[in-house]
């Protein structure tokens, strides 16, 4: 955790915790942490679950107010640093713990499971406090706990995200995970008593990369060596090697109707030539590459995992970690 070099009574008035020295020894670092019920207007703020870091056995709704800390600042960066919640029910719904926020002017979904890692921008609306809310059902047993560091980003900062990105990757390469990404299966049946989903239902977001300088185009895989990396619909479980994280499981265009990701202008990496569509889903994805500016992808999921008129369940999936690479001009 990182503190802010303060005077020892500003510390104290902040109801801070002072962990060392700065300022050669006339300054002290201060660290601002505030759990269930607390408000804050004061930038570089922890909110922690109660006795972080031991496991927190749910109750009471637990909110946290955030108010901006001068005219000056226009968005709030919530970085998940320690986030594990229970995972959504088998459709992909968060029933037993939830994560809202609301006040300001970013559409944020609803979330839980395991967000360890994970970032979101949230503009705020003029003076309009922002509030976190936490919702984490009694008598779950599990090793529950969040961590969250809150930076109040001014209006003219570099690191601010763009309108309609909810999250904002910097760097020539990365790796960008759904909400909830994971390996391990949901042990959850969903409502077609299948195995059931990681993957968050009821979403609709936007996902920018900053385009570096001296590079026009960005290359987007799958994760290596990981062969749920992208399991965005269809039946994990009645798929083999063959199939999971290859061409053959590969879906995308007018068959990608329920959950998808949306990546503008591809072309397929492999030929050269464009993808023709937009969308993509299935059990498998083929590496793209796109000149369209900015750099966004979007992520949208419904609200139904089960079987319809027209398809069949969807089964084990755990969503998608994308990893991209900028080309140079």
């Amino acid at each position: 955790m990182n503190g802010t070099c303060l005077a020892r009574r500003e510390c104290n008035n902040l109801n801070g915790t002072i962990t060392g020295t700065c300022a050669s020894r006339r300054g002290r670092c201060c660290i601002v942490s505030r759990t269930c019920g607390s408000t804050t207007n004061v930038n570089n703020t922890y909110f922690t679950s109660p006795g972080y870091p031991g496991a927190y056995g749910g109750g009471q709704t637990c909110t946290l107010i955030v108010n901006r800390c001068n005219s000056n600042v226009c968005q709030l960066r919530i970085d998940f640093l320690d986030m594990v919640l229970a995972q959504p029910n088998g459709d992909g719904v968060c029933l037993t713990d939830a994560v809202t926020i609301t006040g300001g002017n970013t559409i944020v979904p609803t979330i839980c499971g395991d967000n360890t890692g994970q970032t979101i921008f949230v503009d705020f609306n003029q003076d309009a406090a922002i509030t976190i809310t936490i919702t984490a059902t009694l008598g779950t047993t599990f090793s529950r706990r969040w961590n969250m560091r809150l930076t109040q980003l001014g209006c003219d900062c570099p690191g601010i995200a763009p309108n309609g990105c909810l999250q904002y990757y910097t760097g020539l390469t990365g790796t960008i995970n759904s909400f909830n990404y994971g390996t391990t299966p949901n042990t959850a049946l969903s409502a077609s008593l299948v195995a059931g989903t990681r993957q968050i239902a009821n979403l609709n977001y936007g996902i920018c990369i900053r385009m570096e300088a001296g590079y026009c185009a960005i290359q987007y895989s799958q994760a290596a060596n990981d062969i749920y990396s992208f399991t965005v619909t269809g039946d994990v479980d009645g798929a083999d090697n063959t199939v999971l994280g290859t061409a053959v499981g590969a879906v995308n265009g007018a068959a990608c109707t329920t959950d998808f990701v949306v990546i503008p202008n591809p072309t397929v990496v492999a030929t050269g030539v464009t993808a023709g569509t937009d969308r993509f889903c299935g059990l498998g994805f083929v590496p793209v590459q796109t000149g369209a500016k900015p750099f966004v992808l979007y992520v949208v999921t419904d609200a139904n995992e089960g079987a319809t008129a027209t398809t069949p369940p969807d089964v084990s999936n755990r969503g998608f970690s994308l990893a991209y690479t900028q080309v140079a001009c």
